[in-house]
């Protein structure tokens, strides 16, 4: 066999062992997710729930679970090619309480209002991606939960009618993969009578709590920054 023919089989192959990578990614990896935009509408078996009356005192709202999310999202991208994608795990192992003053999403300062997530129970629709997302990534077996505990809320507008989507911040301290940071999410609310929901979005690098920045297979790359969203659902106790 000549040289030439020897170059051309070599290259045919490698394009053929490329083409297989990326069409095994595209098949079995690549998931293209998209970011939710709304907090979820007040549910219409809770919108029957009366508001509660009284002497102006707060409330507390607890999560309920099975009816709120939280997830990840993260850009991936085939190396060596801009075939980009993004990938989502979530849970609803959610939980934790609001407490808030007797009308609108000003925070009730005299107790601590806070959520956790069970990192545990991510999953995406890819057992490959979870593994090294839980093992090398979150390391879940040392750092099982990520904590967010709220110090305040601006941004609330009395001047809007009670059912109407609220943009938000609030503010706090996240603790995540054994790191506490002061964070911002921007939230869009709705409260109706004893109900609350709410879509919380924040997004940071993932150095910033020191959590690396993994690979799947070796040829698909994960990008530099993460973005986290919290769907809940909540109810006056």
């Amino acid at each position: 066999m000549t040289l030439p023919r020897i170059l051309i089989g070599g290259a045919m192959a490698v394009l053929i062992l490329f083409a297989a990578a990326v069409g095994g990614w595209w098949i079995l990896v690549r998931e293209d997710a998209s970011l939710a935009t709304n907090a979820p509408a007040i549910p219409v078996d809770l919108k029957k729930t009366p508001a509660s009356t009284g002497s102006g005192a707060g409330q507390t709202f607890t999560i309920i679970s099975d009816r709120s999310e939280a997830a990840y999202f993260a850009d991936e991208k085939l190396a060596s090619l801009p075939l980009p994608s993004t990938a989502k795990g979530s849970t609803k192992d959610v939980s934790g309480e609001f407490h808030l003053t007797a009308d609108g999403f000003d925070l009730d300062v005299s107790k601590p209002t806070t959520f956790a997530v069970d990192l545990t129970t991510l999953t995406s629709d890819k057992d490959l991606r979870d593994r090294r997302v839980q093992n090398l990534g979150l390391e879940t077996a040392k750092f099982p939960t990520a904590t967010f505990t709220a110090a305040r809320v601006v941004g609330f507008d009395k001047s809007l009618p009670a059912d109407q989507e609220q943009d938000l911040q609030l503010s706090g301290t996240l603790d995540l993969h054994g790191v506490k940071k002061d964070v911002t999410w921007d939230v869009k609310a709705r409260r109706e009578g004893d109900v609350i929901t709410a879509l919380a979005t924040l997004k940071f690098k993932f150095a910033d709590f020191g959590i690396p920045i993994l690979n799947i297979a070796d040829f698909v790359s994960v990008q530099d920054s993460v973005t986290l969203q919290v769907q809940v659902v909540a109810q006056a106790s």
